[in-house]
């Protein structure tokens, strides 16, 4: 014979409810600071792009829920509406509610976009179609359930003031549906985007399972929006006016969500930290061009005097990058136009230093002794990639 659970004594969820908050929330209180510290010690301020800006805002966001959730929330979460004889208590319960599924919807949308606009900065040109795709959905998504959440109910008083009782409002369960469906279905599409870029990276077979497991990370979040999902939908609907002990486990989850959601989205800026802690062999960017590119230089035996400016300069700034530098391999030139805007960008440099190369094999050729011995010089020409991101 089954035998039924005993439930959860207030004491005990409020214990759990706290160490699940306060470590997450700690977790993403260094995080974000240490993101925008490696950008920061890679290339100084300048460096600092939009997803580092939109990490930011995501960071306010979520300071925003916690605070909404841990003392706005916190004193009636967990208690059966039927011990709370202070009706004012409920209606500031419900009002703290509504306010904590706006920051949610926002916090999740711009968890998404520090995601993309990583992304916009790792993917080559033609790669960036999917990316205006998702953020296409994402932004759909974040109109539609701001809207769906504020005009739940007519007049918008009645989500929280349960004195109004001629209130016309959508059912809780269609809205939560609605909005975590398509949040799984974009968290999947963003984990698997850059999954088959980092296959094809020249890197031993060790580092890119560690590079598409840091990826796949993503995958836990789209885990805990069904998780999410499935707990509220197993709330008995005879039930659905318990709120304040209802919304037990859909706000733990939904912090975890947000702040977890947070960490993956810095995780792969933070190589110089790896540095430091000496772990950075495990992302090194020997050997890491995509299997489609060439690896630059003369192909014949003559020995060659290489322009050693330009290279030093590339080996410079792709070992002070901030992004891991495996990643820079995911960043490739596909088409012959980027090229042409590229080779613009650096205003007529690498065209001045092909025409040396040339006129210099020319005069060469001319001068040399027949029967003689002749010296080659190869000249090699190196893209700062750094030309491409600042266009972004």
């Amino acid at each position: 014979m089954a035998t039924i659970a005993p439930e959860e004594s207030l004491e005990a969820y409020r214990r759990r409810l706290d160490g699940v908050a306060y470590s997450t929330y700690i977790l993403i209180m260094i995080l974000v600071p240490l993101k925008l510290y490696c950008r920061k010690r890679s290339g100084g301020w300048k460096n600092i792009r939009l997803d580092d800006y939109m990490s930011i805002i995501s960071l306010l966001v979520a300071n925003g829920f916690f605070y909404v959730c841990i003392i706005g929330m916190r004193k009636s979460l967990g208690m059966h509406v039927t011990s709370i004889l202070d009706p004012f208590q409920i209606i500031d319960f419900l009002r703290n509610v509504f306010i904590a599924q706006l920051l949610y919807v926002v916090g999740i949308a711009t968890i998404k976009f520090t995601v993309l606009a990583f992304y916009w900065r790792l993917f080559a040109v033609n790669a960036r179609i999917a990316i205006y795709i998702v953020t296409f959905m994402a932004v759909g998504w974040l109109i539609a359930l701001i809207f769906l959440v504020v005009f739940a109910c007519l007049p918008v008083q009645a989500s929280w003031d349960i004195t109004i009782t001629d209130a016309k409002c959508v059912e809780l369960r269609s809205i939560y549906i609605g909005g975590s469906v398509p949040n799984v279905i974009t968290d999947l599409i963003l984990v698997s985007m850059p999954l088959p870029y980092v296959w094809r990276l020249h890197a031993p077979l060790a580092q890119r399972i560690v590079l598409a497991g840091m990826f796949a990370l993503g995958t836990f979040i789209a885990v805990v929006s069904l998780v999410r999902l499935i707990i509220f939908l197993q709330i008995p609907i005879g039930t659905s006016g318990d709120v304040t002990y209802n919304f037990r486990e859909i706000i733990i989850w939904s912090i975890v969500e947000i702040n977890i959601g947070l960490t993956c989205a810095c995780l792969p800026s933070l190589k110089p930290v790896l540095s430091m802690l000496g772990l950075n062999k495990l992302f090194s960017s020997n050997g890491s061009r995509p299997s489609n590119v060439k690896s630059p230089g003369p192909s014949s035996n003559f020995p060659s005097h290489r322009g050693t400016g330009a290279s030093s300069r590339v080996r410079k700034n792709k070992a002070n990058h901030g992004l891991f530098s495996t990643l820079a391999g995911l960043t490739k030139i596909e088409s012959d136009e980027s090229v042409h805007k590229i080779m613009g960008d650096s205003h007529g440099k690498n065209n001045v230093e092909i025409e040396m190369s040339r006129l210099s094999n020319d005069s060469s050729q001319r001068n040399a002794p027949q029967g003689g011995i002749s010296v080659q010089k190869d000249w090699s020409v190196f893209v700062d990639e750094r030309t491409t991101h600042d266009r972004v």
